[in-house]
């Protein structure tokens, strides 16, 4: 059975790799062939080099993985993006065509703009993974106007897509109830059901002479590490996270901030240096590759991430599997997904409740006493994210709506 697997992010950009490729090998196996279709952007196109694509491009071909991809356009606003899915809607045609596709499994709405276009013309089974509930989180990080023309066409299609789609999955348990309230969809008798961001537990994994390592290059030997791993801003809440860890760097004064992003850090530290904490605490790594990404996040201590809970119950972080999988507990706030229960549930984490001194001080005592059983903690981490976020859950998920679609 051939399938096309479309995505508006690119294959040379972090997240495919990570949160598309290990699901797609792991279809293969099971008998499905792909054809992928990405948007890259003309940068990291420039970056891989045609040597470096055509390697890219033999490997996946091993695992029965077709790559194929289109130009990304940025500028001008909305009119790039309508030409990118003219441009995408037409190579999805020939595609599909010319190469007996009878699954299209879409990576998010935009994307599926260009697939119900073709599915005018075309008989061929869908397969929506919506992704979250892209008009909402964008508007609430600022980036669109809420009920500006974007957000509206973007709804519009998103309604459409849930309209025609032959099965659909979501991130999170509570967007799953928000689709079944849909008066839309009360009677349509279709697979629904959630695949959560997940993570290889092969690799993010517990490793305590490698994490002495790490730490020995970084100089930091013993301290007390906070880790904060992704973009600055935006979505993050950067200066709440700071507060925190100000906050906690009295209970510790051994504590140490280590953020890894390939976003500019001078924002941050300029931030950090307003909160008066001091340089010295603050250590930063730009733009680590995926590849490396483990060996840094197994010697945290504890990861943090604040993220704005505004429209964020279809969210769902691929940081708290790859903590958790590396034996790390979280520090996170609530309303982000089903990432709270999830936390409480299995007790691998703490959730501060609001950005006050006293939460602060009630999460970080709640913290110091989960990490006194070190290595249970460790194992009951690991544990969690094996059972409910590695890449095999998320496959079998996957795999058990494709064999639906393929009757």
């Amino acid at each position: 059975m051939k399938a096309l697997f479309i995505s508006y992010n690119g294959l040379l950009e972090p997240i495919l790799p990570s949160q598309a490729i290990p699901y797609l090998k792991g279809l293969a196996e099971r008998g499905y062939e792909f054809i992928l279709l990405t948007y890259e952007k003309k940068g990291d196109l420039d970056r891989v080099g045609r040597k470096g694509l055509r390697k890219l491009k033999e490997g996946l071909k091993k695992y029965g993985i077709d790559w194929q991809y289109l130009r990304y356009h940025k500028n001008p606003p909305v009119l790039s993006t309508i030409f990118d899915l003219f441009m995408g809607a037409i190579r999805v045609f020939f595609i599909i065509f010319s190469g007996h596709v009878k699954i299209v499994h879409v990576r998010g709405i935009t994307p599926g703009i260009a697939v119900m276009a073709v599915s005018k013309f075309l008989r061929f089974k869908i397969l929506f993974d919506m992704r979250g509930l892209l008009a909402e989180e964008y508007a609430a990080g600022g980036l669109w106007e809420e009920g500006g023309l974007r957000f509206r066409l973007v709804k519009a299609a998103e309604k459409r897509m849930l309209m025609r789609a032959d099965a659909v999955t979501v991130l999170t348990r509570k967007h799953l109830d928000l689709n079944r309230s849909l008066d839309y969809l009360v009677s349509r008798n279709i697979p629904m059901d959630v695949v959560p961001c997940c993570v290889d537990t092969g690799r993010f994994v517990s490793d305590e002479k490698d994490e002495a390592a790490v730490r020995s290059e970084l100089g930091i030997g013993g301290r007390f590490v906070l880790m904060y791993p992704g973009k600055i801003g935006t979505f993050y809440f950067m200066d709440e996270m700071l507060a925190f860890f100000k906050y906690m760097s009295v209970m510790l004064p051994d504590a140490v901030f280590f953020i890894v992003t390939a976003d500019e850090p001078s924002l941050f530290l300029g931030r950090a240096k307003a909160l008066g904490i001091a340089a010295d605490r603050i250590l930063i790594k730009e733009k680590v590759p995926y590849e490396e990404m483990p060996r840094y996040m197994r010697m945290a201590d504890a990861g943090i991430f604040f993220i704005n809970p505004r429209n964020k119950i279809g969210s769902s972080p691929i940081k708290m599997g790859e903590f958790l999988s590396s034996g790390v507990p979280v520090i996170i706030n609530p309303g982000i997904g089903d990432t709270e229960e999830l936390v409480r549930d299995n007790r691998v984490g703490v959730v501060v409740n609001s950005f006050t001194e006293r939460e602060f001080g009630a999460a970080l005592g709640e913290l110091i006493e989960l990490k006194r059983g070190k290595g249970l903690l460790r194992e009951r981490c690991a544990a969690t994210a094996r059972k409910l976020l590695s890449n095999e859950a998320a496959i079998t998920g996957y795999a058990a709506i494709y064999r639906i679609l393929s009757v």
